[in-house]
């Protein structure tokens, strides 16, 4: 990337499908990507089998594949990077469990985007949690968008409230109502 470049024009160019674009942008942010991965399998519970390196380079390639990237920014696209690990996580852990016929279910503790433990979600079944997911998208997809972006794309308030184009007020809302109902499905008693 020439100075003149900044990350921003890369991420336009990346979005419009510019293989080289994407190139530079992961190898610039690949520092940044490599902690979002992290915390995305601390999240799960330290995931044996997977490590950052390997969801990183993973991600990449599913990203990759497809034409383009979602999104201009630079918050657009860090939540489309934590969509993506996340998804390829829930994948790793479903293959991982079916190979087991059925075995064990897999933690997933949440946090907020700030590093501070968030006691309301200590642990679930991922697939239970996606599931729950899935159901808070088919009801509320705002408020869905704001639990998938400030849970697991490890956005603070802020920034959520930017990707989503809402107030902070807004999205501070649908956390408490997405705590309630995600709660409520996976069966966990209120703290």
């Amino acid at each position: 990337m020439n100075n003149n470049e900044s990350t921003t024009e890369l991420i336009v160019r990346a979005a419009a499908g510019n293989t080289d674009a994407m190139s530079t942008l992961y190898a610039t942010l690949y520092p940044e990507i490599k902690r979002v991965a992290r915390s995305r399998l601390a999240q799960a519970g330290g995931v044996t089998g997977l490590n950052a390196t390997a969801l990183v380079h993973e991600g990449f390639m599913r990203m990759a594949e497809r034409e383009g990237l979602l999104g201009d920014t630079r918050v657009q696209f860090f939540a489309y990077i934590g969509k993506v690990l996340r998804s390829i996580v829930i994948d790793f852990i479903r293959s991982r469990d079916a190979e087991k016929r059925g075995g064990g279910a897999t933690l997933l503790t949440l946090s907020h985007a700030d590093a501070t433990a968030d006691a309301w979600l200590p642990a679930v079944d991922v697939a239970a949690l996606d599931e729950a997911l899935e159901r808070l998208k088919a009801i509320d997809l705002g408020m869905y968008q704001t639990a998938e972006l400030h849970f697991f794309c490890g956005m603070t308030i802020e920034e959520t409230a930017e990707a989503r184009a809402v107030s902070a007020r807004t999205v501070n809302r649908e956390i408490t109502k997405a705590r309630a109902l995600l709660g409520a499905w996976l069966e966990i008693a209120p703290s």
